[in-house]
């Protein structure tokens, strides 16, 4: 094998290397990013480590209920309620591959207009 050929197969090999690393990446972009969102005193809205499962969690006695509309990879706009009151957090199912890709926090303001937090995204640096 002469000194060409040798190069070219190194070259072809780091190439195929780099392509695989990055579609790993690709895959996994927006996982594994903390999430938080915060609706005033009352609630939090959460989704750590694999972002496979939502919290909401009613951080305040004020007798309003808590809730979070989230997002996951490939189902949106879904809703997780807790009425269980202050201290009390609420977990949706686990899927570390249709993970959570956005959270926001609510209050459930009864006869008057619900009051929200801002959403969090993967990379939207909040």
């Amino acid at each position: 094998m002469t000194f060409g050929r040798i190069a070219v197969k190194a070259m072809v090999t780091a190439a195929v290397a780099t392509a695989l690393m990055g579609a790993g990446q690709a895959v996994a972009a927006g996982a594994g990013e903390p999430l938080d969102s915060y609706a005033g005193a009352g609630a939090w809205a959460y989704s750590h480590g694999t972002n496979g499962a939502v919290a909401i969690a009613d951080t305040d006695g004020d007798s309003h209920a808590v809730y979070t509309l989230y997002d996951r990879k490939s189902s949106t706009g879904l809703r997780l309620d807790n009425h269980d009151g202050n201290g009390s957090t609420k977990y949706s199912g686990m899927d570390t591959t249709n993970y959570v890709r956005k959270v926001t926090a609510c209050l459930n303001i009864q006869l008057n207009p619900d009051r929200c937090g801002l959403d969090d995204r993967p990379n939207d640096d909040r």
